[in-house]
């Protein structure tokens, strides 16, 4: 604590000082930092020509005052007037470090953790952050290195292990990723966060046996929007005769991945309802072995247990090689497609090009989305026409680059109403091929057995595991991955070359792959 290393230095002062000093002090530890200020900048103010040192500490302390009442604005010039007069102020520089974390100032961070460290590597928590700061800046093997060191300063605490493994699945170690989440887990016992985290390092091993049941952590985090169910949970209980209400809890693409386990509830003698997310109902209307479809909101009828969607993957026992099939189990609305079709021919001037392809090229998560420009040597192969199926996120990219990559827009109605997806699986079930980064389009061709080539980056979600080309949730699937991170002109260049072969191919009178 900072009040403690002044130590005895405050007793060479007045007594009213020392008086004011330790009310400060006590103040802080109260946790009412307003006022714990409003003295230090008394004393601040009223001590002009205080020696150098005491000064930086009094700045240092006003600092870290205002920073803990949330006033980071304020915290700065004190801060910062600490490490003028003292520049080795161990806690001036961690709090300035910390602010400029937290306003993504990744770079600045990184010089005041960098020097942090560098004066006292044992500093509770400096060496865990400057991994973080590292991370952030996309730099894994010296985050990994840094959280090594960690380790070996503060063995005894759990986040070390679990960012370390981390870093270490990130970079590909999945085996030593899943030894630091284990680590983490043995100081905090189950703490939901870093069985969450094991989860997802067996599941992108490969390992659902117990990845799924890892993953099941994330049902019990603070963060999750956990779903307070009125009933009983279901746990494999018998379902003849029984029904179950399965609800969502994730993204939208969840919901196509993952609706297909109601065949296998259904041959388990369930009743099966499904709730979904209110602009997916219609869209998912086309999936079999429903006994009822309520959007998010609507009056459910009564039922006898309940589960979340994901949690099925655990409770019936997936692993690679048994995930339920039935492809195609998702369609697109026949009038619509048939719509759409006729909408088609007439874009394309009743000259169908040998290759069709409808393409997404933006998602929400960081890291996922492709650079249009990437596509620009596709749309010039001769025979292929691509057809943008991006909405809302991404649309500023094509404004940018229409006249460099050429893309067929679909109009400004292309799935402009409530229902999500409606225009989409109609436009896909009249192409040939779709080109998409992992986003929810994805799993909506996989589900529709549309072909789908996914592009992903270096390190991708852990349902696409780590090295498959294929995925065992898509049949008509193909995956292609950075070769390294953050590298999409490579890998776009691979994709491009493969649907070049593919056209000329279904040219000649053959079926893309």
């Amino acid at each position: 604590m900072w009040a403690k290393r002044w130590g005895v230095a405050i007793s060479e002062f007045s007594p009213a000082f020392v008086q004011a000093y330790n009310t400060g002090a006590a103040l802080f530890q109260a946790g009412r930092f307003g006022e714990a200020a409003t003295v230090y900048r008394r004393l601040i103010d009223e001590s002009p020509d205080i020696a150098t040192p005491h000064a930086a500490t009094l700045h240092g302390a006003l600092g870290l005052c205002l920073r803990a009442a949330g006033r980071p604005d304020e915290a700065m010039d004190p801060l910062k007037q600490a490490l003028r007069l003292k520049p080795n102020h161990l806690d001036a520089l961690n709090a300035l470090g910390g602010i400029l974390l937290d306003r993504r100032h990744i770079e600045h961070a990184l010089i005041a953790f960098r020097e942090l460290v560098k004066l006292k590597p044992d500093y509770p928590g400096a060496l865990l952050t400057l991994g973080n700061l590292f991370m952030f800046a996309g730099d894994g093997e010296r985050a990994r290195a840094v959280y090594r060191l960690a380790l070996v300063v503060e063995p005894d605490v759990a986040v070390n292990h679990n960012n370390f493994g981390a870093v270490s699945l990130s970079l590909g170690h999945l085996a030593e990723a899943a030894r630091q989440y284990r680590h983490a887990l043995a100081i905090d016992v189950g703490k939901p966060e870093y069985r969450k985290n094991l989860g997802t390092c067996l599941l992108m091993a490969g390992d659902y046996a117990n990845g799924t049941v890892a993953y099941e952590g994330r049902l019990e985090q603070p963060v999750w929007r956990k779903r307070n169910m009125p009933g009983v949970l279901w746990q494999g209980q018998p379902l003849a005769g029984r029904t179950l209400l399965v609800h969502f809890e994730q993204g939208l693409g969840d919901s196509f991945q993952y609706i297909r386990y109601a065949g296998v509830l259904k041959r388990m003698g369930a009743r099966v309802l499904y709730e979904c997310q209110p602009a997916l109902k219609r869209v998912l209307s086309t999936a079999p072995d429903l006994d009822g479809l309520f959007a998010f909101g609507e009056p459910l009828p009564a039922y006898d247990y309940y589960i979340s969607l994901m949690s099925l993957m655990h409770r019936l026992g997936t692993t690679p090689d048994n995930v339920p099939g039935g492809v195609p189990y998702l369609r697109a609305e026949p009038e619509l497609a048939a719509r759409w079709a006729e909408r088609l021919d007439r874009l394309e001037g009743g000259s169908r090009p040998a290759l069709r392809i409808g393409i997404n090229w933006h998602g929400n998560e960081t890291g996922k989305s492709i650079p249009l420009e990437c596509f620009e040597a596709m749309g010039k192969l001769p025979d292929v026409r691509l057809y943008s199926l991006q909405k809302v996120s991404g649309l500023d990219h094509l404004e940018r680059l229409r006249d460099r990559v050429a893309v067929t827009e679909l109009g400004a109605d292309f799935d402009a109403g409530p229902d999500a997806f409606l225009d989409t699986a109609a436009v896909m079930a009249n192409m040939d091929l779709i080109v998409t980064c992992d986003t929810s389009v994805c799993h909506l061709a996989g589900a529709m057995g549309r072909p789908t080539w996914v592009v992903l980056k270096w390190f991708a979600d852990w349902r696409w595991m780590r090295d498959r080309l294929d995925s065992p949730w898509y049949p008509t699937m193909r995956l292609f991955r950075q070769a390294k991170s953050n590298d999409w002109a490579e890998v776009m260049v691979r994709v491009t070359a493969e649907v070049a072969e593919t056209a000329a191919r279904y040219s000649a009178g053959g079926m893309p792959r």
